[in-house]
């Protein structure tokens, strides 16, 4: 039930900044609920304020929505008494509501997709640790991101008894699959005093020393950008010997990268919706348990810089392509045989000891993960969806659709899209 509106037009500071699209996002967000269950005014402080808190006071406000990423902003917040959303959660012990994105969720999406890429290699990218800002979310991420690629490596299967004439492992005729491995980088001492042009050639002598392909896990886009420009200073290869996706999909920073680049998409329009929807209650003189709510993010936008499949298989290689290529059809796995020339059976082994899935599998994830890219960002009806996504029929996506999530199409368009 929506809240009533107040007696009078609430004066609301939102301290969050103007310069990036992730900020931007969070003022539509904010914008959004106040054009509906307002009117509210508004001051922004469009720069970052954590370390020269503004005169709160002074600005005689309602209500404050804010990024806050150090103690002094948090205590000068506090002592105004004034209700107080943060929407950076960077340090969640500082204020009693907040809300975040769902960091397991985005470390989860990106280490599948790089996973998809067939890649047994990964590596992970943050920020210096003397940033508190980041370090909190940043290392949630790195941890799901290594958990994730732990939970999905398929087993390594018993070696076959080995005749006597053969040489060890290469009975079969085929080599074991490389054992996966994950690298975090580190950053030197004292990052305060590195710029970064001394930072990136430390950067790029790091990822030389990588085992390649590989795939790169970057905190966010402008992390995943300075990662690409190492790996141009290194003369290695995008995608080919790094394929590297960021977080936050700011498209303007995504389209700029060259290659451009594959991002996370989150959901930073619904976090400042639902925020302004938290403050409205507090502003009205309810009191909530104090809480951290985290909102999912919207999934992946893959570019240029994931293209790659970087299997030795190479007919799995070929049956992946297919499937990518043909997922707006009711491709079957016969239909992938003739693509293929290999038997049905030799397809089924080669898919389980590379990716742990069957084809079939493999048709029913790629198809889903479309309907749910689909129904996030667009305003397609859901008959639309179902034939741009292989479904003969909307009624047959909607039963496959609930009983692998375990909500509608509808349901899980009204949590993860847009207001």
């Amino acid at each position: 039930m929506p809240e009533p509106p107040l007696a009078h037009t609430p004066h609301i500071a939102l301290l969050i900044e103007t310069s990036t699209a992730y900020g931007r996002e969070l003022l539509r967000g904010v914008a959004q609920y106040a054009r509906f269950h307002g009117p509210w005014s508004f001051y922004i402080e469009p720069g970052d304020v954590a370390d020269n808190p503004p005169d709160l006071a002074a600005w005689q406000v309602d209500g404050v929505i804010a990024r806050i990423r150090s103690q002094r902003l948090a205590d000068a917040l506090l002592a105004t008494g004034v209700p107080t959303i943060d929407v950076d959660f960077a340090l969640p012990d500082l204020l009693p509501y907040g809300l975040a994105n769902h960091d397991e969720k985005i470390a989860n999406l990106a280490a599948e997709h790089l996973q998809s890429c067939g890649l047994s290699h990964f590596g992970f990218v943050g920020w210096a640790p003397d940033n508190q800002a980041a370090a909190f979310w940043e290392s949630a991420r790195f941890k799901h991101f290594a958990q994730t690629l732990a939970d999905n490596t398929p087993p390594t299967p018993p070696t076959p008894p080995t005749p006597t004439l053969s040489p060890p492992g290469e009975a079969s005729g085929t080599k074991a699959p490389p054992a996966p491995s994950i690298h975090q980088y580190h950053w030197p001492k004292n990052p305060r005093h590195w710029s970064w042009p001394r930072e990136q050639k430390y950067l790029a002598r790091w990822l030389k020393t990588l085992p390649k392909p590989i795939g790169i896990m970057a905190s966010n886009d402008q992390r995943a950008r300075h990662v690409l420009e190492a790996a141009r200073l290194a003369n290695l290869e995008i995608p080919r010997d790094l394929a590297v996706i960021g977080v936050d999909n700011d498209e303007v920073l995504c389209e700029m990268s060259s290659p451009s680049l594959s991002s996370v998409a989150v959901n930073a329009h619904r976090i400042g919706y639902e925020a302004a929807k938290l403050l409205q209650k507090l502003m009205a003189g309810k009191k909530p348990p104090p809480r951290r709510i985290v909102v999912e993010p919207l999934g992946v936008i893959a570019r240029q810089s994931t293209d790659t499949l970087a299997m030795a298989d190479e007919a799995v290689v070929a049956a992946l392509r297919y499937i990518r290529n043909h997922i707006d059809k009711p491709i079957r796995v016969a239909d992938i045989l003739t693509a293929v020339p290999v038997s049905r059976k030799t397809l089924e082994v080669r898919f389980a000891k590379v990716l742990g899935r069957t084809p079939h599998a493999e048709i029913h994830r790629v198809r889903l993960e479309r309907v749910k890219t689909l129904l996030a960002q667009t305003d397609w009806s859901l008959k639309k969806i179902a034939a741009a996504s292989g479904f003969t029929y909307a009624e047959h996506m909607h039963s496959v659709f609930r009983k692998q999530t375990g909500q509608t199409p509808s349901q899980y368009r009204h949590q993860h899209r847009e207001h």
